[in-house]
């Protein structure tokens, strides 16, 4: 059927900017302009006033989790210990599964598996950080979980676990959650994150899968319900089982393949330590997940079964790790067939002058979170309380990244940050350092055609004669609306090949 859009404005992304009109049909662009629209479309629909836009790409998400907090006890913003426990005490008399997450510390009195355990009793609760990268367990929980040995367990001034639990420790208690939680909860998880998505105008996401937090079922699960939308998910599996990833037949492995952990966390990998120093039972500079010989052999066998490979390095002693891994494979297979592949660091966070351009001549795909910047960032923000602002003002920058030729995408890392283009967008604009602010357009870009280029397409983020009808319909023009303006943005309409996923009611079944 071919549909006309009139009544509004086309951001194209290519050259002419700007048209009044879009036409599409069987799941492409097939014509666009000024002026007066050609007849014969089947159907007509009236922007009216908003503004058609390439659809959005987010290029670092966790569906499951996403869903769970959209439907359970999410805490972000929230500053109350009392609050919190009060909200797991009527989680806990409803007989549900005691999970809530996004809380970010220090709440106004520190936590432990103590305080859990007086609102859930002697169920086991678990308390996600909003980096996923730590927990606080309960009591109960905790005694089901083997972690020792782990770095990452916080003590008291007995040695004894305080509940609080970090990077490898944490993971054991993921796994306990996912292994608890039924297939069909898991699954309703992914289809209200599909949802969230479509309500901002996203076409498509690059799912991190995290195995050691999951599990391979849980992956089953996850597949299975993304099979059924019009979402396009491409798959990163943080795993070194490339066989197995071969014959899933996906193109790609690795993504949230941990060289560190956090900030928020405190495990962050740095080359100074941080200061002041972690919590007693945390390593002073942060955890270093892998040896040199680890990354480099994974690369290598990832190299040379053509798989892009996807990476999490945010400290500057995990980014340098990643960079001289590439640069050993690259003297073993040739920069070239590294570059052919346009391997990818997630986050990058504190990148130097001579990591990105390392990075830039091995051709490496950055995806940064740009709302990282917008709720941790600036000289009193949760940066540099972990190392002082000397060392956090040179983080998530952006417009250096991009100014060295650089591809740059953007993601949210939900449930991180929101699921939200337009305040990751804001992010971008506002930077706390003005010298890393982009404008409007390439703030549009990087979470369009930049996003989408990170795992390897080359003809999408613009609409133009063939390429594919992912498109939304914004209240406004993104470009043109000031940072305030844009993160009160709506969507009217979201679109994946030529079909309405967005608002429900409108929504056209496959």
């Amino acid at each position: 059927m071919r549909t006309l859009f009139r009544g509004g404005r086309v951001r194209t992304l290519s050259e002419p900017a700007l048209g009044d009109w879009l036409l599409i049909e069987d799941g492409a662009v097939v014509a666009w302009g000024a002026g007066d629209p050609p007849g014969g479309a089947e159907r007509v629909l009236d922007m009216g006033g908003g503004t058609l836009v390439p659809a959005f790409c987010d290029a670092h998400v966790h569906l499951p989790a996403t869903g769970l907090y959209a439907s359970g006890l999410d805490f972000r913003g929230v500053t109350s210990a009392r609050a919190i426990l009060d909200a797991f005490s009527s989680q806990a008399e409803s007989g549900a599964l005691l999970f809530g997450g996004n809380f970010e510390d220090p709440l106004d009195k520190p936590l432990t598996r103590h305080d859990l355990d007086s609102a859930v009793g002697d169920r086991p609760a678990l308390l996600a950080r909003a980096d996923m990268h730590s927990c606080i367990v309960s009591s109960a929980l905790l005694d089901g979980l083997d972690v020792s040995g782990l770095e990452g367990v916080d003590v008291d001034e007995t040695g004894r676990p305080t509940g609080y639990l970090r990077e490898q420790a944490a993971a054991e208690a993921w796994k306990w959650f996912d292994a608890n939680l039924p297939r069909a909860e898991q699954k309703d998880a992914v289809l209200a994150a599909v949802r969230l998505a479509y309500s901002k105008g996203v076409a498509s996401v690059n799912e991190m899968f995290v195995v050691e937090w999951r599990g391979w079922s849980s992956l089953e699960v996850l597949l299975e319900a993304v099979s059924e939308v019009r979402l396009r998910v491409d798959p990163f599996i943080a795993t070194t089982d490339v066989r197995r990833i071969v014959d899933m037949g996906l193109p790609r492995i690795g993504g949230d393949w941990f060289l560190d952990g956090s900030f928020g966390s405190h495990t962050a990998w740095l080359s100074e330590p941080y200061d002041p120093l972690p919590p007693a039972g945390s390593p002073p500079s942060g955890i270093a997940y892998r040896s040199d010989d680890e990354v480099v052999d994974f690369f290598a066998e990832a190299q040379a079964t053509g798989l892009q490979t996807g990476v999490h390095a945010i400290g500057d002693a995990a980014i340098e790790q990643a960079l001289r891994s590439w640069e050993a494979v690259a003297h073993r297979f040739g920069l070239d067939e590294v570059r052919s592949l346009r391997h990818r660091i997630e986050h990058f966070e504190c990148s130097s002058d001579d990591h990105i351009r390392r990075a830039a001549q091995l051709n490496i795909g950055i995806s940064l979170q740009p709302a990282f910047d917008r709720y941790w960032g600036g000289p009193e923000g949760l940066y540099a309380q972990r190392m002082g602002w000397d060392r956090a003002r040179w983080m998530n920058r952006a417009e250096t990244m991009v100014a060295a030729g650089l591809t740059v995408g953007a993601g949210s890392d939900s449930t991180v940050t929101p699921l939200d283009p337009f305040v990751q967008m804001a992010a971008l604009r506002a930077h706390h350092v003005p010298e890393e602010r982009l404008d409007a357009e390439a703030a549009l870009r990087v979470h369009t055609q930049g996003s989408l280029a990170l795992s390897g397409s080359g003809d999408e983020g613009v609409l133009t004669p063939g390429a594919p009808a992912d498109i939304v319909l914004v209240d406004r023009d993104p470009v043109e609306s000031s940072v305030e303006e844009l993160q009160a943005a709506e969507v009217l309409g979201t679109w994946i090949g030529g079909a309405r996923v967005w608002p429900d009611a409108e929504r056209e079944t496959p």
